[in-house]
C-alpha cells in the first residue's frame, strides 16, 4: 500500500482482505514529476541533479523510443537505480506488449539503464504498483548522508525580490526547491 504525506505513519491498510491491518511506515519517498515536453526540459535536468532513483515511463500504446525518453534516458545518465515502467498494458494486446518489451530492450542495449527492469503497468488499473513500491523500498538503497562536513546543497528552484546592486547582507529571496547533500542546516 501507499499513502500521501497526510496520513499518519502506520493508519489501517485499504486493500480488501487487510483492512485490519496496520501498515508500517518503511520509507518516505518524494517524485519529481518530469514531463516530456520539449519546454520542461530543463525542469528534468534540474530535478535529476537531486534523485537518488529514476522511474522511466514509457507508454505501451506508442512507439519506442519517443523523442523524449531518449532525452530522459541521457539525462537519468548518471543515476545507478533506475526501473523501467511499461504503462498503459491495459489497453493494448499482449503480443503489442511483448513486441514494444523487445523495443525498450534494444532501445537501452549499450546504455547505463541495460539491465534495468522493465515493469508493465497500468496507472488507471494500478495493476503492479505494488511491485514498483517494493522495487523503490528495497532496491534504491538511502543514500549515506555526511553530516559531519561543512554544508552542501543543491538548489533546483529559487527567487530573489532584491534590486541590482543590493548590498550583500540585504539580499533576501528563498528557496523553493532542492536537497541536502551534507551535513544540516538548521532554522533560527
Amino acid at each position: 500500500c501507499s499513502n500521501g504525506s497526510r496520513k499518519k505513519d502506520s493508519p489501517a491498510c485499504d486493500v480488501p482482505g487487510f483492512e485490519n491491518t496496520r501498515m508500517k511506515l518503511l520509507r518516505h519517498v518524494f517524485f519529481v514529476d518530469c514531463p516530456g515536453h520539449d519546454i520542461l526540459m530543463a525542469t528534468m535536468l534540474n530535478g535529476a541533479a537531486i534523485m537518488d532513483g529514476a522511474l522511466l515511463l514509457i507508454a505501451a500504446n506508442e512507439s519506442c523510443p519517443q523523442p523524449q525518453t531518449s532525452e530522459h534516458l541521457a539525462a537519468l545518465a548518471g543515476l545507478k537505480h533506475l526501473i523501467i515502467l511499461q504503462n498503459k498494458i491495459d489497453v493494448i494486446q499482449e503480443s503489442a506488449a511483448m513486441n514494444q518489451h523487445e523495443a525498450i530492450q534494444k532501445f537501452i542495449q549499450g546504455t547505463k539503464a541495460e539491465g534495468a527492469p522493465v515493469v508493465p503497468i497500468s496507472a488507471q488499473l494500478k495493476y503492479n504498483i505494488d511491485v514498483i513500491c517494493e522495487y523503490i523500498v528495497k532496491k534504491i538503497p538511502i543514500p549515506e548522508r555526511n553530516f559531519t562536513s561543512p554544508p552542501n546543497m543543491i538548489v533546483v528552484r529559487s527567487f530573489d525580490v532584491n534590486k541590482p546592486g543590493s548590498e550583500v547582507n540585504e539580499i533576501r529571496g528563498g528557496v523553493a526547491g532542492g536537497t541536502i547533500l551534507r551535513d544540516l542546516l538548521l532554522a533560527m
